[in-house]
């Protein structure tokens, strides 16, 4: 066989030269269209054949009461939801899972509609919640018929009290597209969207699993490739007592208001109501917006909690502050008697007093214990009310408790300076006389009322209202225990405040006094009655309605000698405190003493 010479081989050099780079072009070209022009289309089979990890949403803290009884829980369901980048075909995925949940597709179609905007990729979209089981069952059957289709599992909020405490635990709902900007978390989680749902909810919230899947490029499921469990949310024990606070919710009953009991020395709070309520079930599974434009549009305002939110003239609770305000200063001699004649003139206006035949003879502990107006017409005007001002803001008044839960007011202690300000006009002897009665500008809620019986029951301490005792770690058991925080102390000569709590004992024991609708033979109970105008007879015709009638008030504390338990009541449109409220407050002083000592908070 010839062999090529050299110079044979140099005469193919520029064919094989030309061939290197026709291959070189043609493979270039071929990355090209590959990377370039069908790059975008690979990619996403790419994508879509791998491994596809599927969250799991942890379940939230159980809610206990100090006694470590559930008030808010967790129930298992399950949710069939669609992947639309898993389902090559969606419209046929979408007739297929239509049959199966009972649902029109037009219906599947406006819920992948409605979550385009706001989900990210590969983020399932809930199609049907807490699914029927016969229904999950034949989603997770037909798996191969129905690609992009999942079931998840779902730990439902649940309030097995309804409408019970429902301003103080809030509410879940599904995370809006704001929430999702400011907290950088998925927007089909549920999240805390009130009361102390929202203000623990990294607490709360736990940490999410994932279920990890092998999908192919039809959308298949290939293999199911193990679970990470998700790490469920801290337990919250609440300072709140079961008994008492069903108790006063029960006493309130269907009457608009509300109810605070805390403990004195500590602070803790027992019971919160406020009526009317909602039931915070409507929220987990989506309120619809039937349901969200009934509420809002309430007139009642069951949304709205008026133990912190709502401020109100005191009435004559207000007498408190200017005993204690005329006795500490010296101003007010508890010996020195005026006489009451059912009414008090200054200028050309007379000032009744609520008994209209007069109280006769009065001194310092008859004034309070039959509340008569006259005398504190004559001691408010004696000191001023700038005076008595720094005295209210002494017990708390016109500031906030600073209790965990959003929106509390402040409440407002007007002063002559105050008036000069927001009303223009100077400070009248009139006002002093409406204003030593809790009328005219004053504004106090029920948790500050509360807060300033409690520190007359214990002496002058003020405590941070309390709503959270102590959390459980579920997955290490760790505890954290919450101590009282002692905010400050008001400092009140020894005899001015045992004459007050003499007197306000003698409100519910002694003949003249306006509550005996609070004696209870559990305990002595020691209060004061409080009837605050909403509007003047005058006005109203002399006639007054349901919704003109005057609010009841009554704070108190129990046992006198010993106070275990400190409690502010509202009635709107109640009428007398001694009528309308003092027998609520008996019913919750009654059921924390039925139990006092025998439980022990867990």
């Amino acid at each position: 066989m010839q062999q090529d010479t050299p110079a044979d081989i140099q005469k193919r050099l520029p064919l094989l030269a030309a061939f290197i780079v026709l291959f070189a072009v043609v493979l270039f070209f071929r990355l090209w269209y590959l990377q370039v022009v069908k790059g975008a289309t690979y990619q996403e089979l790419a994508e879509s054949n791998r491994i596809r990890p599927i969250k799991i949403r942890p379940p939230r803290g159980i809610i206990y009461d100090r006694h470590g009884r559930p008030l808010v829980e967790n129930a298992l369901t399950f949710d069939i939801s669609i992947v639309p980048e898993d389902a090559p075909d969606l419209e046929d995925s979408i007739a297929r899972l239509a049959s199966i949940v009972k649902m029109r597709p037009e219906a599947i179609r406006s819920a992948l509609e409605q979550a385009e905007s706001v989900r990210g990729k590969y983020e399932p979209v809930k199609i049907k919640e807490e699914a029927p089981w016969d229904e999950v069952a034949l989603a997770e059957a037909r798996q191969n018929d129905l690609p992009g289709v999942i079931v998840e599992p779902e730990h439902r909020r649940h309030y097995p009290y309804g409408g019970m405490a429902s301003h103080q635990f809030g509410y879940i709902g599904k995370l809006t597209r704001s929430q999702k900007k400011q907290e950088h978390v998925d927007t089909g989680l549920l999240v805390g969207q009130g009361g102390l749902e929202k203000v623990y909810e990294k607490l709360l919230s736990g940490t999410a699993g994932r279920r990890m899947l092998q999908v192919n490029a039809a959308g298949m499921k290939v293999k199911d490739l193990g679970i990470e469990e998700p790490k469920p949310g801290t337990d919250l024990y609440l300072t709140l007592d079961l008994d008492v606070q069903r108790a006063a919710e029960d006493a309130l009953g269907s009457r608009a208001g509300a109810v605070v009991a805390m403990d004195p020395n500590s602070g803790e709070v027992l019971a919160l109501v406020s009526h009317p309520t909602y039931d915070p079930n409507l929220f987990p599974r989506g309120i619809s917006p039937r349901d969200w434009v009934k509420l809002s549009n309430d007139p009642s305002h069951p949304l709205y909690n008026r133990a912190i939110q709502s401020v109100y003239p005191p009435g004559s609770t207000f007498k408190i502050v200017v005993s204690l305000a005329g006795l500490d200063s010296g101003k007010i001699d508890p010996d020195e008697k005026i006489t009451c004649t059912g009414s008090l003139r200054t200028g050309r206006r007379a000032f009744r007093c609520w008994k209209r035949g007069g109280h006769g003879q009065v001194d310092f502990h008859k004034g309070l214990v039959e509340s008569c107006d006259v005398y504190f017409y004559t001691m408010g005007d004696r000191m001023g009310f700038d005076h008595v001002a720094e005295y209210a803001r002494k017990l708390g008044l016109g500031s906030k408790t600073d209790i965990a839960l959003a929106d509390e007011k402040p409440g407002l202690v007007p002063t002559a300076a105050w008036k000069r300000e927001k009303v223009r006009e100077p400070w009248y002897p009139a006002d002093n006389f409406i204003n030593s009665i809790g009328q005219g500008f004053m504004q106090v809620s029920p948790i500050q009322a509360a807060q300033m019986i409690g520190a007359v029951a214990n002496g002058g301490v003020f405590y941070q209202p309390m709503l959270l005792k102590r959390t459980r770690n579920r997955g290490t058991g760790a505890e954290k225990v919450f101590a009282p925080q002692e905010k400050r102390r008001a400092v009140f000569k020894p005899e001015a405040l045992e004459a007050v709590r003499s007197a306000l004992l003698g409100v519910t024991s002694e003949a003249g006094g306006t509550a005996h609708g609070a004696a209870t033979p559990l305990a002595a109970v020691a209060g004061k009655t409080g009837t605050a105008q909403v509007i003047a007879q005058k006005v109203a015709g002399g006639k007054l309605t349901a919704t003109t009638q005057d609010h009841a008030w009554f704070v108190a504390y129990a046992p006198a000698d010993d106070p275990k338990i400190a409690v502010a009541v509202v009635v709107e449109h109640g009428g007398h405190g001694g009528a309308a409220a003092a027998p609520v407050a008996k019913k919750v002083i009654e059921e924390y003493m039925k139990h006092a000592g025998t439980k022990t908070a867990r």
